[in-house]
């Protein structure tokens, strides 16, 4: 893993403190891609590209207004399981707890250190409200793991899932708030690699489509977030992991997982055939 650039302010400055605290990181990423490579049909290159999972904690944030479970016959919420089981699968693998949190932007609760299978979870959860993306981010995230913990000792990736756009808050909010906590972190000392962001959409919205393209446009956070391309089709894509999760996993952390990797892939079959028109844009949300 040879990640220590950006992360010395939460490893430790010296080589001596890297090596200290990094060994056992190191250890458990060597697990990890044997794992990936004998038993899972990972190849090499990409295995060892996503030990990097080893040094930092994983939050997401999830989708729970009513169009998850009432548009496109559900389609939705399958994408939405397939997606945190297999982030879940990884992430085990990386940490022995598994995801730090899981949150809802509509609903209280959530889960705390996940290993689990959602769909039973998720079957059992209830679905309504409106798509605060950066307030809910706040309040359920990064003020509990980020900002309002001085003792974060691990770089955070946040996975923020949509299926719309944003509502019920201020417009330029969910920008402010990545970009507040990027200055907060590297002024309380644990660097501006402290927290990374990932956005991806699940579902047709077209709500969804243009926050990302938002995002991925805009030069004051596009250095801290990375966006699955809208013209993916996330349930398609899910069917084939390792074409698609090291761009969501990695992406944020690592530069040659982040758009331009994927933009290299657009001339391939592959690409074509996990790609939608756009057409569906048009639907309602």
């Amino acid at each position: 893993m040879n990640q220590r650039k950006g992360l010395k302010n939460m490893y430790g400055e010296t080589e001596e403190e890297l090596n200290k605290s990094l060994e056992a990181p190191i250890k458990r990423g060597e697990e990890m891609a044997r794992k990936l490579i004998t038993e899972m049909g990972c190849s090499r290159e990409i295995a060892i590209d996503l030990t990097v999972l080893a040094l930092y904690d994983v939050a997401i944030l999830i989708p729970d207004s009513s169009s998850v479970i009432y548009e496109q016959n559900g389609a939705r919420k399958k994408a939405l399981i397939q997606f945190i089981d297999h982030i879940t699968e990884i992430c085990s693998m990386a940490n022995e707890s598994g995801i730090l949190a899981l949150r809802f932007m509509n609903h209280k609760g959530g889960k705390k250190n996940w290993t689990g299978k959602s769909q039973e979870y998720l079957d059992h959860h209830s679905y309504g409200g409106a798509t605060r993306i950066g307030t809910e981010l706040k309040k359920k995230i990064l003020d509990k793991f980020a900002t309002g913990n001085p003792n974060q000792s691990k770089p955070l990736l946040v996975l923020i899932v949509t299926d719309g756009g944003v509502e019920g808050e201020k417009r330029g909010h969910l920008k402010n708030v990545i970009r507040d906590c990027v200055k907060e972190r590297e002024g309380a000392g644990k660097g501006r690699d402290a927290v990374r962001f990932q956005f991806s959409r699940i579902g047709n919205g077209p709500g969804a489509a243009q926050l990302l393209i938002d995002l991925d446009e805009d030069r004051d956070v596009r250095e801290y977030i990375d966006v699955l391309p809208v013209e993916f089709d996330l349930e398609r894509l899910l069917a084939d992991k390792w074409f698609i999760l090291p761009k969501i996993l990695l992406g944020a952390i690592l530069p040659e997982w982040g758009q331009d990797e994927i933009k290299d892939l657009s001339d391939s079959d592959k690409y074509a055939e996990y790609t939608d028109s756009g057409d569906d844009w048009a639907d309602s949300d």
